[in-house]
């Protein structure tokens, strides 16, 4: 019921491993992702909290803009690869996303990636839909500051995005 969701939720959301914050230039809103603070194993638990983060998030920019998409900022900082969720989240996870949210994000800026995180990505792209292949921006030093300038004002950012 109602009382074993809010409890899932709050579990999940102890670390602060998902969360919104803030809006690029046309008013659509940030969903923080940081894999290094997951807190939790049970991947049923985790996908519903990332179902519960989508859903706030699209209401958060209808709210400010009366847009549809939002942004992903994926922070690798101090992420390990003791930290990477199995292969089947991470199916779960982009399933998710391009089969219920198809046209719900606008882009995905992956901050700060490891050198590992290639590896990782080159082995769930064949799952990755083209479309959502174009949207995915990796952001790492000089280039992805500028990358990050054209949509957000980097003073209302968070530290991983400049």
């Amino acid at each position: 019921g109602d009382a074993e969701m809010r409890a899932i939720i709050a579990k999940e959301n102890e670390s602060g491993k998902v969360y919104c914050r803030g809006y690029d230039h046309h008013g659509r809103v940030v969903m923080y992702m940081r894999p290094a603070r997951e807190n939790t194993n049970d991947e049923v638990n985790q996908m519903r909290h990332l179902v519960y983060n989508l859903e706030r998030a699209i209401a958060c920019t209808a709210h400010k803009s009366g847009l549809e998409k939002i942004n992903l900022f994926i922070d690798y900082r101090g992420f390990r690869l003791r930290d990477s969720p199995p292969m089947s989240t991470s199916k779960h996870t982009l399933d998710i996303l391009q089969k219920h949210y198809p046209e719900r994000m606008y882009r995905a800026y992956l901050c700060n990636p490891p050198y590992i995180f290639k590896a990782f990505y080159t082995l769930i792209k064949p799952f990755v839909d083209p479309t959502t292949k174009e949207k995915i921006c990796f952001c790492n030093g000089k280039e992805g500051l500028e990358t990050l300038q054209e949509n957000f004002d980097l003073n209302t950012t968070e530290e991983c995005a400049g």
